[in-house]
């Protein structure tokens, strides 16, 4: 039995902290930023980030924001935003951000 426990909570950890990987990151260079999108930034490795923020009362952790290839776009608080309209939406800027 409590092997079955152990096991069950590494993978509700592992599950938790699937796309929560500020641990592993340090600082991070951007490339850009993204209008309409303030929290939404580029790294230099050319992965989208969620910078920490609250939305109400809840917090929103960092995380990269993963691409959908049926969809065709990134899931950005809770919708649907295409490729080609971060495109558009993109500004350059340089800068380093501590994490």
């Amino acid at each position: 039995m409590e092997q079955f426990n152990c096991l069950q909570l590494l993978i509700n950890k592992h599950k938790m902290y699937k796309y929560m990987i500020f641990n592993e990151i340090e600082t991070l260079k951007i490339k850009g930023r993204f209008k309409f999108y303030p929290y939404l930034v580029c790294g230099i490795d050319k992965k989208i980030y969620q910078l920490t923020h609250f939305k109400k009362r809840r917090t929103c952790y960092f995380k990269e924001i993963v691409y959908n290839e049926e969809r065709k776009g990134y899931r950005i608080n809770s919708q649907w935003v295409s490729y080609n309209r971060l495109l558009k939406l993109f500004t350059a800027s340089t800068e380093i951000i501590e994490i």
